[in-house]
Formats: C-alpha cells, sequence, structure tokens
C-alpha cells in the first residue's frame, strides 16, 4: 500500500489483466518473489519498468517501526498510509497501543502502561472485552505472570512479529506468490480422484492429474487353501501378514511376500466369524459360533487361551492400544476383557460389530439402527447415533474421526443397492454416502483405504468389488473376478496398491 504523495496513476493502479486481476497487485507479488529466490536485480527492473514500488518509503518505515518497538513513530505513520478498508484505522491503532501496553507491563512501568490502557486504548471505543482483559493483567505479580497469564511470548519472543502479521493487509504478505501456487496444487490435488502424493510432481506448466495406478485393478494372486466360505480378513498392523476366518471352522495365517500360508489355526468348532490382530502383531483373537474367543501366539502357531463368557455367536472383536485388553461382541452380552481372562466389564445391549478408537478411549458399538459411544475409562455411554435403517457393519478411519457404516432395509433374498454412509463421528453427521453395492441377506463389510485413506472399497452380492472417492463420493472402479458374493475386503495399512477380497467362493483374491 503507499501513501497519498507516492502513489501511482489511480488509471495504472487500477488497470486490470487479461484475466481480470489488479495489475498493480500482481506486479508487486512478481517483485516480492524475485527478491526472495534472490533475483534482486531482475525485481528492480521490474520495479523500474512497471513503475510500481513493492512498498511505499512510508510502508518499509512503518515495517521497521514495528519491529523496533518505536510507537511513537508508528502512530504517525498510521496516519499516512492508506489503509483496506476492511482493516478500520481503529482496529489498527487498537493492535499497536495493546502490544504497547504489554510491552510496558512486561517492564514493570505499571504507571506508562496505566496511562496507554486509560488514554489511548480506552478512547478507542474497540473491542471493550479485550479491554477488560488487558486491564486484570494489571494485577500480574512480574513479568513471567504476565507472559503466562496472556498466552504472550514478550518483548524477546516474537510478539512484535505477530502483531506485524496481523497488519499484514497493509502490506505485501511474505512468499504471496509462493503461497498462491501452493493454495491452487492443493485445491487441484484435493480435486485429483486418483491423488497420490507418493508420486505426483508439482510442475507449474501444467495442471495437476495422477492416473490410475493408486487404485488396486488387476488380481495379483487367488488364495485357495479355505474349504467353505471366507468371512473375515485382516492385514497384520506391519503389511506382512493376512489372516482369514473361515465357515470351514479354521484360521490361515499368510505370508504375503509368498502368498502360501504360513500357519493353519485349528481350534475352533465351528464357524469362524471374524479375528483382530494385536496392536503389535505377535498374537490374534478369534471368535465364532462356538461360543468362545481364542487367543493365538502367530509366530508359534500356539493357542494360548480361550475364553468362555459368551452364551450365543461372536460376531465382533476388538483390541485395545495397550495390548493387554480387547472387547468381544454378541446380540446378547458384550465384554470388556483382560487378556489374562479377566471379565473388566460387561454389557447387555445387541452388538453387531465395534470399533476401538486408536487412542483406546471410545468404543463404538453398532446394534439395529444405534451407534453407541461408550467410554472405555469410565464405562459410561457418551454418546448415541441413529441410522433411518438396520445397521449390518461398520469400519473405522485410521485417525478414529470417520466412520463407515453399512445398513441395510430389509433382508432380501434378492440382492438391491444399498448404501454406505461416511460418519462424521464429532459433528455426528453423514458426510458422504457411497452407492452401487448390492446386499440381500449377507453382512458386507466395508473399508478405507489407498494413499491417506483416500478410497473407500466394499463387496457385493453381485460378486462384484466396488472402489469410490473417499471424498466425492464417485464410483472409480468395479472389480471382477469372484464367483460368490464378497462380503468383507480389507486394505493393506503399509501398502495402499493392495486391497484383499474374501467371498462365499471359498477365495480370497
Amino acid at each position: 500500500m503507499t501513501t497519498a504523495s507516492d502513489k501511482q496513476d489511480e488509471g495504472d493502479e487500477m488497470a486490470l489483466t487479461p484475466l481480470g486481476f489488479n495489475r498493480c497487485e500482481l506486479v508487486r507479488i512478481m517483485v516480492q518473489s524475485l527478491q526472495s529466490l534472490g533475483y534482486r536485480q531482475a525485481a528492480q527492473s521490474l520495479v523500474t519498468e512497471s513503475g510500481f514500488q513493492l512498498e511505499s518509503a512510508a510502508v518499509i518505515r512503518f515495517r521497521e517501526c514495528v519491529l523496533a518497538g518505536n510507537w511513537d513513530e508508528v502512530e504517525k505513520l498510521t496516519e499516512q498510509l492508506e489503509l483496506d478498508p476492511v482493516l478500520r484505522m481503529p482496529v489498527v491503532k487498537f493492535l499497536i497501543r495493546e502490544q504497547k501496553f504489554l510491552e510496558l507491563l512486561e517492564a514493570r512501568k505499571i504507571k506508562d502502561a496505566l496511562v496507554v490502557l486509560r488514554s489511548e486504548l480506552t478512547p478507542l471505543n474497540h473491542n471493550m472485552e479485550r479491554v477488560h482483559t488487558l486491564t486484570s493483567y494489571m494485577m500480574t505479580s512480574s513479568a513471567d505472570d504476565l507472559r503466562h497469564r496472556a498466552q504472550w511470548d514478550g518483548v524477546m519472543g516474537a510478539s512484535r512479529k505477530g502483531l506485524l502479521a496481523s497488519l499484514q493487509t497493509i502490506m505485501v504478505p511474505e512468499l504471496r506468490l509462493e503461497k498462491l501456487l501452493q493454495q491452487a496444487v492443493e485445491i487441484q490435488s484435493k480435486n485429483c480422484s486418483y491423488h497420490d502424493s507418493r508420486n505426483a510432481t508439482n510442475s507449474l506448466y501444467s495442471d495437476h492429474h495422477c492416473n490410475k495406478t493408486g487404485i488396486p485393478s488387476i488380481t495379483r494372486k487367488i488364495l485357495t487353501a479355505h474349504e467353505d466360505e471366507v468371512w473375515c480378513i485382516a492385514f497384520s498392523h506391519d503389511g506382512r501378514y493376512l489372516a482369514s476366518t473361515s465357515a470351514d471352522n479354521s484360521i490361515i495365517i499368510w505370508s504375503l511376500e509368498t502368498f502360501e500360508p504360513m500357519h493353519t489355526l485349528q481350534g475352533h468348532t465351528n464357524k469362524v466369524t471374524c479375528c483382530a490382530w494385536s496392536p503389535d502383531d505377535t498374537r490374534l483373537l478369534t471368535a465364532g459360533y462356538d461360543r468362545t474367543v481364542k487367543l493365538w501366539d502367530v509366530q508359534n502357531c500356539a493357542l494360548l487361551s480361550t475364553f468362555q463368557r459368551h452364551t450365543d455367536v461372536i460376531g465382533c472383536l476388538g483390541w485395545l492400544p495397550d495390548n493387554a485388553r480387547f472387547v468381544s461382541g454378541s446380540e446378547r452380552q458384550t465384554f470388556l476383557m483382560s487378556t489374562s481372562g479377566e471379565a473388566i466389564h460387561s454389557w447387555t445391549f445387541p452388538v453387531r460389530d465395534l470399533a476401538i478408537s486408536p487412542d483406546g478411549k471410545t468404543l463404538i458399538a453398532i446394534g439395529g439402527t444405534i451407534i453407541r459411544l461408550i467410554n472405555l475409562q469410565d464405562l459410561c455411554e457418551m454418546r448415541i447415533l441413529e441410522e433411518t435403517n438396520r445397521i449390518m457393519a461398520i469400519n473405522l478411519s485410521l485417525d478414529g474421526k470417520y466412520l463407515l457404516v453399512n445398513t441395510t432395509v430389509q433382508p432380501t433374498q434378492q440382492p438391491v443397492d444399498r448404501v454406505i454412509h461416511l460418519w462424521n463421528i464429532a459433528e455426528g453427521r453423514i458426510e458422504q454416502q457411497y452407492s452401487g453395492s448390492k446386499q440381500g441377506v449377507y453382512v458386507i463389510r466395508s473399508c478405507f483405504g489407498g494413499f491417506n485413506e483416500r478410497f473407500v472399497a466394499c463387496g457385493s452380492e453381485d460378486w462384484k468389488i466396488n472402489i469410490w472417492h473417499r471424498q466425492n463420493g464417485d464410483l472409480l472402479q468395479t472389480l471382477e473376478g469372484h464367483t460368490n458374493s464378497v462380503t468383507c475386503v480389507a486394505w493393506n495399512p503399509t501398502n495402499p496398491t493392495m486391497l484383499a477380497t474374501a467371498s462365499d467362493d471359498h477365495t480370497i483374491r
């Protein structure tokens, strides 16, 4: 911004580029960018040819005086500056005098600070609530006490730079051109359906675009060791192994180096519905129709414990991050257990599926149309979210902020289109929905995946797998190959291009 005395010709100041940008503003951020890159002679040549100075002499002096704490001079210079109408003079003066007041108080010049408060800040009649807060700082006992109470780092800190940032609308903000370019790239990346920043390059010569290589599209292996329907699959946290459970009563641990069974765990006497890796990947929980939960040592293929608390089919499991506790859920009863066998707590509401927040503080349990959020510290119900239709399965994002919810209207023999909802847990609202998967009588599970969990995947009773863009809900890919319903999908947590799918055709792909 310039002073009235050194302003350019009004026509030049207001001239627009062919795309409608203010020519003066554009030239100034170009000059600033050249200077920041070290091309000072080129910057000066642009100033000379265009006639637009990056900043007027008054603005340069204003910046210097603020950083030096020369408040009398700063006050004089504010009268010379043509301020943006949005940043009115009282606002500018208030911010300047507030800094002046705090610095005097920090120096324990109590009387001088009081004069500024009474004679300079109060008469502005601006932000009186803040004036009352500043008044309370007069009672601070020391400079340290002031800095602590005001959450202000003092003269020796960055407070003057912070003030300058608050007044930045009267100057060209630092690195403005680079920030505008960064914003443009971020918006294009956000709108890129296949974005993968590991492979993306931000060229300024062309618009941002990623190809579909980040989305699984080719069957790499077909795993065929199970003799019946495969109901649940789960990757280990390190992405090296895959656990699968089946209606053949077995659990298989697959090596993802060889894609061969590493261990087959036998011990359940009926169909195995679910499994869950311990946080350190050394143990695996399994449960199912025999109403037991079993704890396995994965590397040694050894059964460590069998827990017999439930009186009906167990449908879901989840570990707490302490590696010592877990939750098992069923329609009749749900238990918070220790791996030593202690039943710490139980709930009697029906639970079809569950998830535990990454910090271990919240249990998310679903039953009927209800999503319950339970505090695992005091074991009390914190909140209830409700769907319109019956909930079949859920999947929690890695950051614990979002929940995928698979619902069904009424079980039907003929599969029909079902909608998956993306819930924002903190805000308690549905943020997106995904259509295309078909569901009739079976539980179909969805999952997050891909780089930064940008995608949502779900199986279907039409034997297909659908992959959507998480943010905009667009269907990006449909995978085929299974010969029966695909009921569970899992995305490798360390390889964002690897997706595993489990099917009633007895195979995993």
